[in-house]
């Protein structure tokens, strides 16, 4: 029985970590290592220089389970370099994650950063989200990654993000393999005065997506596809490398 890492930037107590669970440990060797409080928006950041406390907790299944007083790729890392160092997963599946992740959200996101660390360690890894105020229940969404799971694998351990849409299209393949596209925000900070009288800015950002075109994992959710999106450790612009290098 292939062996599952369930992780995720939602916390411990999250539906979607608890949805996908619940659908996955009849067919999979499950174990679940997941942040004890919310942590959106970390993208692959580690508690450098500081003390991690890791406790085991009861999840309701009969899966072991832990949460971590740190990041998500803590997380990850933890449970490949010591709680499961000498028994490591087949694949480590980051979410559901509640609120899609695409385009440049990738930059920031925990749940497609825990799941690139688990890339890092050379695990088969998948971050999995639904977006805002979607019509699929998070059990509707780990279901359907189910049953497409088997068909994901290749020979080499490569790292999957994908995001199921508000409502999917009623046409025979749902799937649909994608380029990250571009996501833009319009940013408001709304100030706001604590109990020291010190002042406190609170963000709010409205997506922008005009401009995707077809192809990308921003133009599939739009017309009710789920993307999958196979994403790569390295950032290097090679054709400015490349030019760079012949101007020299």
């Amino acid at each position: 029985m292939e062996k599952i890492l369930l992780v995720n930037d939602d916390g411990i107590d999250a539906q979607g970590l608890y949805a996908m669970a619940e659908v996955l440990t009849d067919n999979y060797d499950l174990r679940i290592v997941a942040p004890a409080v919310q942590q959106s928006g970390m993208s692959q950041a580690l508690s450098a220089h500081s003390r991690i406390k890791v406790k085991r907790v009861d999840f309701q299944l009969p899966v072991e389970a832990y949460k971590v007083y740190g990041t998500p790729a803590d997380c990850t890392k933890l449970a490949t370099e010591v709680l499961y160092e000498n028994d490591l997963p087949d694949i480590i599946i980051s979410g559901i994650n509640d609120g899609g992740n695409l385009g440049t959200d990738v930059l920031y996101s925990g749940t497609v950063g825990a799941a690139m660390e688990g890339h890092l360690h050379g695990i088969f890894s998948i971050a999995v989200s639904r977006v805002v105020n979607s019509e699929l229940s998070f059990t509707e969404v780990a279901e359907i990654f189910r049953q497409k799971l088997p068909a994901l694998r290749r020979e080499k351990p490569y790292m999957y993000n994908i995001n199921f849409p508000k409502k999917i299209s009623d046409r025979a393949d749902i799937f649909r393999y994608t380029k990250q596209g571009r996501r833009t925000y319009h940013n408001e900070y709304a100030a706001e005065t604590d109990e020291q009288g010190e002042t406190c800015y609170y963000m709010n950002g409205t997506p922008n997506d005009a401009g995707n075109i077809e192809g990308s994992d921003i133009w599939a959710i739009h017309n009710g596809f789920v993307s999958i999106n196979p994403l790569k450790i390295g950032r290097t612009n090679k054709k400015l490398l490349q030019d760079l290098l012949l101007d020299k």
